[in-house]
């Protein structure tokens, strides 16, 4: 037999090793099923037949996608409306999506902030008071910039959401932008042209709750309990990362809308209104009020009177009815 008939022909499907992924390449790509292309060398290839593409699931996301399905995926209360979840989906464009619902501008109204920085990688950090531009411009990933904030977005003067967050920040430029061009969180995505990685933690009507209960099982809330609405999330692009809970104070402005907006207007409206009519009718001069009012009050006022000149004439020694 022939040496070279002991040498077995080498396979069209050899195994492969899976590639390397490369420094920041998305880990999903270790999800594709690595298929090799047949070697135009090998006279046995092996036509192998087309592969449904795997539905891909961006880490720290909860939504999946392959390329002709988007889907997402996360326990929602029973309770909450189609609306809402597009609301509580938002990733950094809540403003957006609130004008586009009352069409109206949503403004950004600053409750407070609280501003710390690193001097040192191994010390905790310290206030920094604003400006400061050497701070600024010595924030890195050893020393970055952590703010806390609370906002209220507004639509005709009124609070449509509360937002508390928390900023870390590792880059000069991004900390340059934020803390002295005072961009708010939503237009720093705009202005930095990213679209951050999205998280949804947690959804829940109510108080606020720190519990990690899927919001699916939880006890429903009856009565006026259920009206606020609330949402954890996070957000991150390279050197800016927030983790922010967000409050909507009413789930009745997803259905009321422009009415939901107008209503404490027409209320304080009428109760000024009212509160005008009132105090007229009780502080307008005696020829404006009512006659069987002005008679009682004058009859009142003669008895008294009467009353006490007969008590004056009683303490001298004389009565207004003796005799003289």
């Amino acid at each position: 037999m022939s040496t070279s008939n002991l040498v077995a022909t080498p396979s069209a499907l050899e195994v492969t090793s899976t590639p390397t992924l490369k420094h920041r390449e998305s880990w999903s790509k270790l999800n594709i099923t690595y298929v090799p292309e047949p070697s135009n060398n090998s006279a046995e290839a092996i036509a192998q037949p087309p592969q449904p593409p795997m539905e891909q699931k961006r880490a720290g996301s909860f939504y999946s996608y392959s390329p002709k399905t988007t889907s997402i995926n996360f326990p929602w209360p029973q309770e909450v409306t189609g609306l809402e979840r597009i609301a509580l989906s938002a990733k950094g464009d809540l403003q957006r999506i609130l004008s586009a619902f009352f069409a109206r501008p949503i403004t950004i109204a600053l409750v407070y902030s609280n501003t710390y920085h690193h001097v040192s990688p191994y010390q905790p950090a310290v206030p920094l008071s604003l400006p400061n531009p050497s701070a600024i411009a010595s924030a890195s990933r050893d020393l970055p910039v952590i703010q806390t904030r609370q906002v209220h977005l507004q639509c005709s003067g009124k609070i449509v959401c509360t937002a508390t967050s928390t900023v870390r920040i590792t880059s000069p430029e991004y900390a340059h932008l934020f803390l002295e061009e005072k961009y708010a969180i939503g237009q720093m995505f705009a202005r930095m042209g990213k679209a951050p990685e999205f998280d949804l933690v947690s959804v829940g009507l109510g108080p606020v709750s720190d519990d990690d209960t899927p919001p699916s099982e939880k006890t429903p809330l009856g009565g006026r309990q259920e009206q606020q609405l609330w949402r954890k999330y996070k957000l991150v692009v390279a050197d800016f990362e927030c983790e922010i809970l967000e409050v909507f104070p009413s789930r009745d402005m997803f259905v009321g809308g422009h009415q939901w907006l107008e209503a404490d207007a027409a209320v304080q409206q009428w109760a000024l209104e009212s509160f005008t009519t009132s105090t007229k009718d009780l502080y307008l001069p005696s020829r404006v009020l009512r006659p069987k009012t002005s008679l009682i009050l004058f009859l009142g006022l003669a008895f008294l009177l009467m009353l006490a000149f007969e008590f004056s004439m009683f303490f001298t020694g004389r009565s207004l009815f003796c005799n003289l």
